[in-house]
């Protein structure tokens, strides 16, 4: 290894006459790459496999000290200015998935993944009179990531300028920031500027505090929020937020509301009608799965309450696969089906109706033993000390789904449809001219047909 180490990394830098000045870039590109190749010492093995115990991915190294066009990141970009620039790769970033890229005009360091690299063009370190070019000992560096901007505690003096949304580096006041030797390979970083350019008052006092409770200065902190919030003495206002619609965390809560009480009952009484469940014993061989509900209001498009809806949901994570599942597969229209369903509807001229049924998981017939719980807030004195059995699918268990789709094309069979054997979602029923087609997405169903007496009928029949 040691002896690979001088050879690779001279060849890196004579390959694209990349300046002595990035020796600091080249040395951990070195090591990057000899970390991602075999070596005698380990019997033909990377060390990154050695202590990861698994192969690397080398589709992402590129020629070192290559030209590339970085994508330019910024609130100041207008519709004309260039949407990326001519930048000299020279490394990879640590703990991301960016590359590290050195633009010269600008004397700034860039780590960003949106880039289309030129591996055969090697950049042109000459001036146009043909002397070299000088590299400024100080630069910037600018971090394009768009999933969050980390938080740095250093000085904000220069949080005064305007920025693209980067990290930025004064040599000459770094902030209590360790200090070391000043070249393209060791900048150091000092705070995040927010994206507007301008530097709000909680940044800057955000800033300037050691407490661990810092945040991204683009954020206002919590104290400076209670600094500048009055608290609410009319109680005028605090009855209008008392008004508010909420959804429970428990069953404990939804029962002190009306409202949820009702869709309570609701919930229960529908899945009892089904008889979903039947009291007995749990197997030895068998565990009992828990049950949960789930609050949630249901409103309009202008934003009105229409209906509190409470459901009923095993916790199928806790399902064991050979135990209380086998097959879990249903077929799912594609969005290409539900297009040519209205292409054929708009074509022949037919009634398109949309169907949702009601509490669709509960008419599927299981296959297999599965045990649950009873329900929180649901109690049966003779039923103590027994667990109940399910006769039909909850929401929430594995094979629900598959469930539910058994059993809907077992009544469309009945009904006289037959399956297509291109698309397994389409039931086609009677002649051309009283056409019916019937989509299944989950459990609402799209119908398609000329008679309109022949759609009223199968609504009503399901």
């Amino acid at each position: 290894m040691m002896l690979k180490y001088p050879t690779m990394a001279r060849c890196m830098m004579k390959a694209m006459h990349v300046p002595s000045e990035f020796l600091g870039e080249k040395a951990c590109t070195t090591v990057y790459v000899l970390n991602r190749a075999p070596t005698k010492a380990l019997d033909d093995i990377t060390p990154f496999e050695a202590w990861h115990g698994r192969k690397p991915s080398v589709a992402h190294l590129r020629t070192f000290g290559c030209t590339a066009s970085v994508k330019l990141m910024g609130p100041n970009l207008t519709k004309l200015s260039d949407r990326s620039r001519k930048m000299i790769f020279i490394g990879y970033e640590s703990e991301t998935k960016g590359y590290r890229f050195y633009d010269p005009s600008t004397a700034r360091l860039v780590v960003s993944r949106d880039v289309v690299f030129s591996e055969n063009e090697p950049w042109n370190w000459t001036n146009a009179d043909g002397s070299a070019a000088h590299l400024s000992d100080s630069f910037t560096v600018e971090y394009e990531l768009t999933d969050g901007n980390p938080t740095i505690a250093g000085n904000t003096e220069d949080l005064q300028q305007p920025a693209d949304n980067v990290m930025q580096q004064d040599p000459a006041d770094q902030g209590g920031v360790a200090s070391s030797p000043q070249s393209p390979n060791t900048p150091q970083v000092t705070p995040i500027q927010n994206q507007g350019g301008e530097t709000p008052s909680s940044a800057q006092n955000s800033a300037n505090s050691d407490s661990s409770e810092e945040g991204p200065v683009r954020y206002r902190t919590l104290t400076d929020l209670f600094e500048h919030t009055d608290v609410i003495t009319d109680f005028e206002y605090r009855g209008v937020c008392m008004l508010a619609a909420y959804e429970p965390t428990n069953i404990e809560q939804a029962l002190e509301e009306k409202c949820w009480r009702e869709a309570f009952d609701a919930e229960m009484q529908s899945t009892i009608q089904n008889k979903t469940w039947e009291l007995s014993d749990l197997p030895s061989d068998h565990k009992a799965i828990g049950q949960k509900w789930v609050f949630k209001v249901k409103r309009d498009p202008a934003g009105n309450i229409v209906k509190h809806k409470e459901r009923l949901v095993a916790k199928g994570y806790a399902q064991i696969q050979g135990v209380d599942y086998d097959v879990v597969f249903a077929p799912v229209a594609r969005l290409e089906t539900v297009r040519l369903l209205l292409a054929l509807a708009a074509q022949g001229e037919c009634e398109v109706h949309h169907m949702d049924v009601k509490s669709a998981f509960l008419n599927g017939e299981l296959e297999e033993e599965v045990y649950v719980q009873h329900p929180p807030g649901y109690s049966n004195p003779k039923s103590y000390g027994n667990v109940l059995k399910l006769k039909k699918a909850l929401y929430g268990l594995k094979q629900a789904p598959k469930a539910w789709n058994a059993r809907l094309d077992q009544e469309l069979h009945k009904l006289g449809f037959s399956r297509s054997i291109e698309e397994h979602v389409v039931y086609i029923k009677g002649s051309e001219r009283s056409l019916l087609l019937v989509g299944v997405y989950v459990h609402d169903l799209i119908i398609c047909g000329r008679d309109s007496n022949l759609i009223a009928s199968f609504k009503q029949q399901m």
